[in-house]
């Protein structure tokens, strides 16, 4: 396997392993073992577990928001984009045993024991979603498809934090199904 392929496979099983465990119930041993290599030649590409969630987050929050640019610069309505957003949260959930959250909404249980860098990091990722919320929301309510009351900043929060906080809250009891029910009940409210 070529270097950056190996690279690649070992951010790929870190990446599942944290959005399944957290970061701190997995360790470069857990990597080698799924990657079929030796924890050596992990902290060749990643000398620590910062390194690794630091290059995570790159990758995640990268893609991640040009998803989100992408829908928001799609053609279709207000409410289709919102539906289109709380389905990234909805397919992740629903991946393997519905066992699986957003990196960021596991980094985020884990904040405490994460250092300074990583927190902003999480940080930045969680304000980038929270700002692309208020321009779909203010698109909603510029074309009157969403009427709900309140300020468009706090629903903002309000819709991340759900989105967020679900995935964790639906692995426990209810999985899918339910995260789709509460988002259902969501998108009733925003539209008032």
């Amino acid at each position: 396997m070529k270097q950056t392929d190996t690279k690649t496979h070992i951010l790929d099983v870190a990446q599942d392993l944290i959005q399944r465990l957290g970061v701190n119930g997995m360790s470069y041993q857990d990597i080698s073992e799924r990657v079929g290599i030796r924890k050596a030649s992990i902290h060749t590409h990643f000398p620590k577990k910062d390194d690794l969630v630091t290059a995570l987050l790159d990758r995640y929050s990268d893609r991640f928001l040009r998803i989100m640019d992408g829908i928001l610069a799609s053609e279709d309505t207000p409410e289709i984009k919102l539906r289109r957003y709380c389905g990234l949260f909805e397919a992740t959930l629903k991946d393997g045993d519905q066992d699986k959250a957003c990196l960021c909404a596991m980094l985020g249980a884990e904040l405490a024991t994460l250092n300074h860098p990583l927190v902003e990091k999480v940080r930045s990722f969680y304000q980038a979603n929270e700002e692309r919320l208020v321009i779909l929301l203010n698109a909603g309510r510029t074309d009157g498809s969403f009427r709900f009351l309140g300020e468009v900043q706090t629903m903002a929060k309000l819709i991340f934090n759900l989105l967020e906080g679900g995935m964790l809250v639906v692995r426990v009891h209810g999985g899918a199904n339910q995260f789709h029910e509460v988002v259902e009940q969501l998108i009733i409210l925003i539209k008032g």
